[in-house]
């Protein structure tokens, strides 16, 4: 069983904070994740003054643009950030929102690139992933089925590795729209499938890791209660454990090498506790005939079965009998 790859999506719930930012990373690698996930937001380049907050929750930010600005690194901080996930072995990934932020990553040395779903027909965005990056992954949350179908033919020339995230871009989305059932059409389109999650509920991605996705990603935050505007959608550092430990879990739960004759063979000692003897329901005294209604099982296993029954019914007890023994075949004449 493949073993299922998990996106710690950190975003920009480090409000431009570096020692934020790395505490994060930090904390994903103890929830044994594989990937951290930021966003690369240059405002210029993305955006016109039309664009509005998805959700302003931000007191000192008059505009998008001032947010970008304010919770961005500089060049030297990505650095910091990306040699610090070398450092705790924790693969880095980035959202460029734009074909700048994009160049600037393969100037930082990053081959991998997270494309986000407000992008996944954003052709200028994705020709140039195509040709830089080794490994796309590309969240379908706005795409309807014919768009989805599109990015699917237009990656069919990508020399790398193209995995598809289903994803529904509500915030946070309730668990019904949520779309695992679309899993076996991108599998039969695309060999592989992913999970790009916003219901902040472990469960969901849990589900997801048993329902053969190959990644699955989820926003992180240390409490619910952190401030802004994906905290809600969010799971906490400690459910991100949860989610670790079942993946890490589930290839011995299907454990190809699992054979039941052999197992059972090696629990011979709790079979005999457990199993049951032919033996009666109550005292018998010596001369007495045995008939069907006097026999019962009782544990641990003893030497007759209850298939064994029909031996010793109409024989004469050649002993006084006790019902808390079991019954021997020589315990009759």
């Amino acid at each position: 069983m493949e073993r299922a790859l998990l996106i710690g999506e950190i975003g920009l719930s480090h409000e431009g904070s570096l020692g934020s930012a790395l505490s994060m990373i930090k904390a994903s690698k103890k929830a044994d994740l594989d990937y951290v996930k930021f966003q690369f937001h240059k405002s210029e380049y993305e955006s016109t003054s039309h664009e509005t907050f998805r959700i302003n929750t931000f007191p000192q930010d008059k505009s998008r643009s001032e947010y970008w600005d304010r919770t961005s690194f500089k060049d030297s901080e990505w650095v910091q950030i990306i040699e610090y996930c070398k450092l705790v072995q924790i693969g880095f990934l980035c959202t460029p929102f734009s074909v700048w932020a994009a160049k600037k990553l393969i100037d930082f040395g990053v081959t991998e690139v997270k494309i986000s779903s407000g992008d996944a027909n954003n052709w200028e965005l994705l020709e140039f992933a195509k040709k830089n990056f080794e490994r796309m992954f590309i969240s379908i949350g706005m795409s309807t089925k014919s768009e989805v179908n599109e990015l699917i033919s237009f990656m069919e020339n990508y020399d790398g590795e193209f995995i598809i995230l289903q994803c529904t871009s509500d915030y946070p989305v309730k668990p019904i729209h949520v779309g695992l059932n679309y899993f076996n059409e991108i599998l039969a389109r695309n060999g592989k499938v992913g999970l790009s999650d916003h219901t902040g509920n472990p469960l969901v991605s849990i589900t997801a890791v048993a329902n053969q996705a190959s990644v699955v990603e989820f926003h992180v935050v240390f409490s619910k209660e952190q401030f802004g505007p994906d905290s809600g959608s969010s799971i906490t550092f400690d459910e991100a454990s949860l989610v670790s430990s079942f993946r890490n879990l589930l290839p011995e739960l299907y454990d190809s090498n699992y054979d039941k004759d052999v197992i059972t063979e090696q629990l011979f000692e709790v079979r005999s506790k457990f199993g049951r003897g032919l033996a009666l329901k109550e005292n018998l005294p010596k001369g007495n005939l045995i008939t069907e209604d006097m026999l019962t099982l009782k544990k641990p296993l003893g030497p007759l079965t209850w298939n064994d029954r029909k031996s010793v019914i109409g024989k004469k007890a050649n002993k006084d009998l006790k019902s808390w023994n079991h019954l021997n075949l020589e315990d009759f004449d």
